[in-house]
């Protein structure tokens, strides 16, 4: 089974369980924009056009399964609202970001402008809430409340922050907000739509957590070691920020601690081709990619674990294949 428009084949495993709900949520996420302004209208369908691996939806849809009161029509309104959160933030970072390329396409500032950009991700995030709000499980909504307001803190947290070596800590901390918090609401809020035991709402809340984690490292490194065109946007785009990631904290203790020469280097706000050039090489000759990944997998271990605590069914398995799947991608 496979989709063109995906960003991943749908011959990996762990979509299969819940291929049917993956088409109609692609068929929903298209007619976002109808009745809408021309522009807002267009924007969507480029931006779903390609909608990437769909990883957020997919553990929405096959956390559900773990309880017996999952209704179909509710679960796909709570996957299709933290997909529209999820693409409205992708929206509002591009622009922040001066990014022009992801998923191997435009962004929306790049094809039209920031103005756009800005309103098609208040659009995004104004369809989300008006799906959240018909969710029938007031503490489903706060949490789709919740990890906007983690979102946000994230982004301005990382925009505002001194320029400067974050400790390791710090970085965790903020991709938790930036990244895991989402996992975990896609896991956590449909195993509370499916009245799932709260042991098990724990379980999956727990191994979103971890698996947003992953996915953030193994993506911060891949920004550095990746292949641009496998990838799906462009190589080494916070290093050109002088935005440290983790593979970068670990390449800089390694070589000269937390200050140094290469600190210096990589928290430069301008860099000429060959600055960056030179960067990445070193820093790909250093341990930190390395040693970032196997981060990525001591938080992929605490996912497998935390699915230890689910009964034994098909959508466990399929759980734990996304998690495998997270840390040996390469895009």
């Amino acid at each position: 089974m496979t989709s063109a428009r995906m960003g991943v084949s749908r011959s990996d495993t762990f979509y299969a369980p819940v291929e049917r709900e993956l088409r109609e949520l692609e068929r929903r996420l298209l007619d976002v924009g109808q009745g809408a302004h021309p522009v807002f209208r267009d924007a969507v369908a480029h931006l779903f056009s390609t909608p990437g691996k769909l990883l957020r939806p997919t553990l929405v849809f096959l956390s559900s399964r773990f309880g017996p009161g999952s209704d179909r029509e509710v679960v796909l309104n709570l996957a299709e609202s933290l997909e529209l959160v999820h693409t409205a933030s992708l929206v509002h970072d591009d622009v922040v970001d001066r990014a022009e390329v992801r998923r191997n396409i435009q962004t929306v500032n790049a094809k039209w402008n920031d103005d756009v950009a800005l309103i098609v991700g208040d659009y995004l995030f104004a369809k989300a809430y008006a799906l959240a709000a018909v969710l029938p499980k007031p503490e489903v909504i706060a949490i789709v409340a919740q990890t906007v307001f983690a979102l946000c803190d994230g982004e301005l947290g990382e925009i505002t922050a001194p320029r400067s070596l974050p400790t390791e800590a710090a970085y965790l901390d903020r991709i938790e907000l930036k990244t895991a918090s989402l996992y975990a609401a896609c896991s956590q809020g449909a195993a509370l739509l499916a009245d799932a035991e709260p042991e098990h709402v724990a379980a999956l809340g727990a191994f979103g957590t971890s698996l947003g984690m992953a996915f953030q490292i193994t993506d911060d490194v891949l920004d550095l070691v990746g292949d641009e065109g496998e990838f799906g946007k462009t190589v080494g785009r916070d290093l050109l920020e002088g935005m440290p990631t983790l593979p970068m904290i670990y390449a800089v203790a390694e070589r000269d601690g937390t200050g140094g020469e290469l600190a210096t280097r990589i928290l430069a706000p301008a860099k000429t081709d060959d600055d960056m050039r030179h960067l990445l090489a070193d820093i790909r000759a250093s341990s930190g990619p390395e040693r970032a990944r196997q981060r990525a997998f001591a938080f992929h271990d605490a996912a497998l674990e935390a699915l230890e605590r689910l009964p034994a069914r098909p959508e466990r398995d399929a759980l734990r294949d996304a998690a495998d799947f997270v840390v040996s991608r390469v895009r």
